[in-house]
């Protein structure tokens, strides 16, 4: 998990993790040097399963998580954001998943909320989520905080470029699914997903000119990543 001034809805998403966890799993969360309490709710937990890391000054989202994920040791590794709620059989129902098929990513659906009301029964309608590495690229629908995936993928994606904005889970995504791992879309909603303007990847639509900005250097981060990892294989 990365924070960031996440006050509002943090103590009600961090509750609806834990409990779900075992003794030997991780809630790793690194803040990115919140201004607001933030760190001290997460503090109030005082749970030994939380790994807290403080960043010393602001870095943003894709390098919170590129840190977060350099610190995971389980076999399964889930994303969550900070504001969202997750559903008591989401890490049941995924782990299931896991066990009977070949799997390595999956992303599952999630009902859109706003101001404590549903907006959509689901975000795989709202953004049209299916696989693709053209389409993810083009408009990304591997949503982070629906994702889950297997340790292994680790050694394609990290670290996460520095220059690739906010699309820390469409560089997971459309690596993992490039390289050929074994993704799936589940229609299944396993988590509320609050929508508002505090969102760090907001629906609102933004400028024009930042966007595409923003593509093209993930466009060529991607390219950057994909050719490290082909050499890496070549010389083992």
């Amino acid at each position: 998990m990365a924070t960031y001034n996440g006050a509002r809805h943090l103590h009600a998403q961090i509750a609806s993790i834990i409990k779900q966890l075992n003794d030997l799993d991780q809630l790793i969360i690194v803040d990115d040097h919140s201004t607001d309490n933030t760190v001290e709710i997460i503090r109030d937990f005082n749970d030994p399963r939380i790994q807290l890391i403080i960043n010393p000054f602001n870095i943003g989202v894709a390098l919170t998580f590129d840190r977060a994920l350099h610190q995971a040791e389980g076999d399964l590794v889930f994303l969550s954001d900070q504001d969202d709620f997750w559903y008591d059989d989401k890490v049941s129902t995924i782990k299931d998943m896991f066990m009977a098929q070949k799997l390595d990513l999956i992303v599952h659906d999630a009902a859109v909320m706003g101001n404590g009301t549903v907006i959509h029964t689901s975000l795989f309608e709202m953004v049209d989520s299916a696989p693709g590495v053209i389409k993810n690229i083009i408009s990304n629908t591997f949503t982070g905080c629906c994702m889950a995936f297997r340790r292994e993928i680790l050694r394609e994606i990290l670290p996460i470029s520095p220059h690739i904005g906010i699309f820390h889970d469409a560089w997971i995504g459309v690596l993992a699914e490039y390289f050929g791992y074994k993704i799936t879309f589940l229609h299944k909603p396993l988590m509320d997903f609050n929508r508002h303007g505090q969102n760090t990847s907001t629906m609102k639509r933004r400028k024009i000119i930042p966007i595409m900005r923003d593509r093209v250097a993930f466009i060529f981060a991607l390219v950057i990543q994909i050719f490290k990892m082909h050499i890496k294989r070549i010389t083992g």
